[in-house]
């Protein structure tokens, strides 16, 4: 297995998946999430506890670590009631410019959309 880094996402190790059929309706509240990064990278400083976003099947968690570090849980699910799957990946991002970034290119991506 090789290790790269892309930024402003570093990833530390590869991981593959088959998956046949995904479909996520998360899109219809982008503004949302655009809105959730962004309050985050103002909040730069910290806070307590966790914060988090929801919509249809992904769900973004976030709590403000040690070292001036932001952990956000991006989950995919089966479904908003079902007891089917789910798969959750957390990136580590710096909580000032790097989150920054972040909010930024997430804003582009449903811009273009």
């Amino acid at each position: 297995m090789s290790s790269r880094s892309y930024s402003p996402w570093r990833l530390s190790t590869t991981a593959c998946a088959r998956i046949e059929t995904v479909t996520v309706s998360a899109w219809d509240g982008a503004g949302y999430l655009t809105e959730f990064l962004d309050g985050l990278a103002r909040d730069f400083r910290g806070w307590e506890g966790e914060r988090s976003w929801v919509n249809n099947e992904l769900v973004v968690a976030a709590t403000f670590g040690s070292g001036g570090h932001v952990y956000l849980s991006w989950t995919l699910r089966a479904g908003v009631f079902s007891s089917g799957w789910e798969s959750t990946v957390t990136t580590v991002i710096e909580a000032g410019e790097e989150l920054t970034t972040v909010a930024a290119n997430v804003q582009e991506f449903f811009r273009q959309g």
